[in-house]
Order: C-alpha cells, then sequence, then structure tokens
C-alpha cells in the first residue's frame, strides 16, 4: 500500500509539473505577442488607426497586387521610403528571384524617381523560393535592418507549405528588429500581422496629375479592422494622401496644380504619367 500511495504521488507532482511547465511557457509566448512594438505610420489617419497605430514593427505583413502590375512594389516602396527616413542609418534588404517575371525587376533609376536612395538596398537574389524564404527568414532575426522584402512568387499556390512559412517567419520576424513585407500574387493572409491589396487606382481621373493612385485595401488585421481607400502617393515628398474622385477638374484645381508644381524644373509627359498610374513604379 505504502509503495502503490508513493506513485500516486509522484505521478501526480509530474502532472502538476507539466501543467506549470505549459502555462508558464503559454504566458511567455502571450507577453511575446503582445509586447509593444515600434509602428511605422503610412501618414493616414484612416489607415493608421484601422491599424491601431501603423505597421507594427517586428511583424511580417502581406501585401498582393496583380502579377504584371508594379502597383503594389510601389506601394512597398513608399512605406520602406517613411521607415528609412527614420532609421537614417540602415539599410533595406529586398530578396527578389534572378528574373523579372511579368511584373519586372527593381531597377536603380525606378528606385530614385521614387525618391528613395538606391544605394541603401541590399538585393538577395536566389531563384529557388524555398531557398529565397531561408534568406528572408534569416534576414528578419537581423537587428539594425530598416525594412526586409521578399517576392514569393508561386510559393502560396501549396497551402500547406505557405502556412508552415508564416509561422516560421512570424517567429523570426519576433527575434529581429524591422518590418517585414511579403510581395506577390493574391495568396491566404494565414498568420500574418495584416494583409493588404494593391491595385492600380481607377476612381482617380485628374489628367493633371502625374502622381501614383493605388487602390489600397487592408483585408486583414490581427490588431485591426479592415479599410479600403484609393490612395495618391508623391515623390517629391514622400507623403501619402486619400485621393478624391474628380473626373471634371475646375479651372481652380488646375491654378493650384500648376502653382504647387511651378518650382520643379522636370516635366512628366504624358506617356510617361500613364506609366506611373498603370505601373506605380518605373521597372526595368
Amino acid at each position: 500500500m505504502a509503495l502503490t500511495h508513493g506513485r500516486g504521488n509522484e505521478f501526480f507532482c509530474q502532472k502538476n509539473h507539466k501543467a506549470a511547465a505549459f502555462a508558464d511557457l503559454k504566458a511567455r509566448i502571450h507577453a511575446q505577442e503582445h509586447t509593444d512594438t515600434a509602428r511605422l505610420s503610412l501618414g493616414l489617419g484612416l489607415f493608421d488607426r484601422a491599424l491601431s497605430g501603423g505597421f507594427a514593427c517586428q511583424h511580417v505583413h502581406l501585401v498582393t497586387g496583380p502579377c504584371d502590375q508594379g502597383s503594389a512594389s510601389g506601394f512597398v516602396l513608399a512605406l520602406l521610403r517613411r521607415q528609412m527616413a527614420v532609421c537614417t542609418d540602415q539599410p533595406v534588404i529586398w530578396c527578389a528571384p534572378d528574373y523579372g517575371g511579368r511584373s519586372g525587376q527593381l531597377c536603380a533609376e525606378g528606385i530614385r524617381a521614387l525618391g528613395l536612395d538606391p544605394g541603401r538596398f541590399i538585393f538577395v537574389h536566389e531563384n529557388h523560393p524555398v531557398r529565397l524564404m531561408g534568406a528572408f527568414e534569416e534576414a528578419l532575426q537581423t537587428t539594425g535592418i530598416a525594412g526586409i522584402v521578399a517576392e514569393y512568387a508561386m510559393l502560396a499556390s501549396k497551402a500547406d507549405q505557405w502556412s508552415r512559412w508564416a509561422q516560421r517567419l512570424r517567429r523570426a520576424a519576433r527575434a529581429g528588429s524591422a518590418v517585414g513585407f511579403l510581395l506577390g500574387p493574391p495568396a491566404p493572409s494565414a498568420s500574418f500581422e495584416s494583409s493588404w491589396s494593391v491595385t492600380p487606382g481607377t476612381d482617380y481621373q485628374d489628367k493633371y496629375d502625374w502622381r501614383p493612385c493605388w487602390s489600397v485595401s487592408l483585408e486583414a488585421s490581427r490588431t485591426g479592422r479592415p479599410h479600403a481607400a484609393n490612395v495618391i502617393y508623391d515623390p517629391l515628398s514622400g507623403r501619402l494622401s486619400a485621393a478624391v474622385s474628380d473626373s471634371a477638374p475646375t479651372a481652380a484645381s488646375d491654378a493650384v496644380y500648376m502653382q504647387r508644381h511651378a518650382q520643379h524644373r522636370f516635366h512628366f509627359q504624358p506617356a510617361a504619367r500613364q506609366g506611373w498610374d498603370d505601373a506605380g513604379m518605373m521597372l526595368a
């Protein structure tokens, strides 16, 4: 009887120890998940409020767009410009395949035209999608980086593999300090901090406005709510602003436009403006 009673106490103690260890692990994970982190503000009140303050650093955000358009890439570059203005001495890591595909590749002139310094970009080229995601995962764990971007191409077509990578990247981002962006065609939001869809803006029809216009939709957020709007990016100031649809500009709006841009020496031809509107960026 004494031996049986002793074994029962031993089993009971082991069970309590495992329960306590599991509870402690849950508490540490919860604390890590809910630790206040720095946020990247868009400068757009409605989007910032929908995100509870902006893009959370130490997290990965999914940004999708049409394969044959550069609107999603242009939107991410606009966000990186804001982040680079804060992290003045930190580079950006951009992971992408060697081939440009239908959306093309970033080029130095296109980056400069959007107001960013191409000298602060570190490009990692890898054609194999798993190895590319591995490089992205390793970069996410590195501190002293302003932002990290990866173009996942068709990796999201495999649901089980995509879900596993989402979990791995989430853990990796918490170990680093940068904001991460996954860029590519429409894909499941999985467990990413937020999920976005960016397409060329269609409702904004000011024929005098050469600035890129995107239709931006926040489709899911772990700490916020969905929101959508047409957004204009000004490469001169780096500001994002909500677009106002107006198919018939008045003489007053024409005068404001001419006065605002009179000090700039360069002139955008209609063809170039159309390229900005459609692609949102300059591609090689």
